[in-house]
């Protein structure tokens, strides 16, 4: 039997007081059956195949870790005809290390901590694309802090290690050849989840209004699904 979900609906991950609310001209859910997948699989390899031609075909079929029964997939759909248009992974430590564990050491402060990693980002071509990754980041934020994560890892190329950077995530390794990222140079970087809105907030940084301040219900996460997959957050104290 399925045990009981603990929160239907967690409480609110920022601190900051809602100003306003969004439509979007899509909606960020997670993948939930074998179509899902299919429609991740075709924009993620999309996606990478404008600035990496060599990964088309690889990236054309699932992945192991898309199969895994611990791995959360977000997707991102235009509501005009459901087209998936932005996708990413979030595979915690609960149960297996890192796949960035096995490319380099993790500072001492993330040993025996609750850590999620953020792999194969992808979104559409353009300047939507830009509102895509920012409601696929809020979403993968709201799923970590729902779920008690102490830091979110991610690796990147250079250009969005200066994504990453602008965000305030901290630089712990690089750059090195990351062997699912095709052996070419990445930076590794990490975030406490808990510093994560009042580092946007410090750096005044445009997510922050996205984020913190704006209500988008196109942002439709299931927690129940969250939980099943990733557990139901511990209890702490304080």
């Amino acid at each position: 039997m399925k045990p009981t979900t603990l929160l239907a609906k967690p409480r609110r991950a920022y601190q900051a007081a809602v100003e306003k609310s969004e439509s979007l001209p899509f909606r960020v859910r997670l993948v939930a059956t074998p179509q899902d997948l299919e429609k991740v699989v075709e924009i993620r390899s999309s996606a990478y195949s404008r600035h990496y031609p060599h990964l088309a075909d690889a990236l054309s079929r699932p992945e192991a870790e898309d199969l895994r029964s611990d791995v959360l997939l977000l997707i991102a759909e235009r509501k005009l005809d459901q087209r998936a248009i932005g996708s990413m992974r979030l595979q915690p430590n609960f149960h297996r290390r890192l796949r960035i564990e096995g490319e380099t050491e993790l500072p001492a402060a993330y040993v025996d901590r609750r850590l999620v990693e953020t792999t194969r980002l992808g979104v559409e071509n353009g300047m939507p694309g830009s509102t895509v990754m920012v409601a696929l980041v809020k979403g993968a934020y709201e799923i970590c802090h729902a779920c008690a994560i102490d830091y979110g890892v991610a690796g990147g190329r250079r250009p969005m290690a200066q994504v990453f950077r602008s965000l305030g995530y901290d630089e712990l390794a690089g750059p090195i050849p990351i062997s699912y990222g095709n052996n070419l140079p990445h930076w590794v970087f990490g975030i406490p989840i808990c510093e994560v809105e009042e580092r946007l907030r410090l750096r005044g940084h445009a997510y922050y209004e996205f984020m913190a301040r704006t209500e988008h219900r196109d942002i439709q996460i299931d927690y129940e699904q969250v939980f099943d997959v990733f557990g139901e957050p511990p209890r702490r104290l304080g």
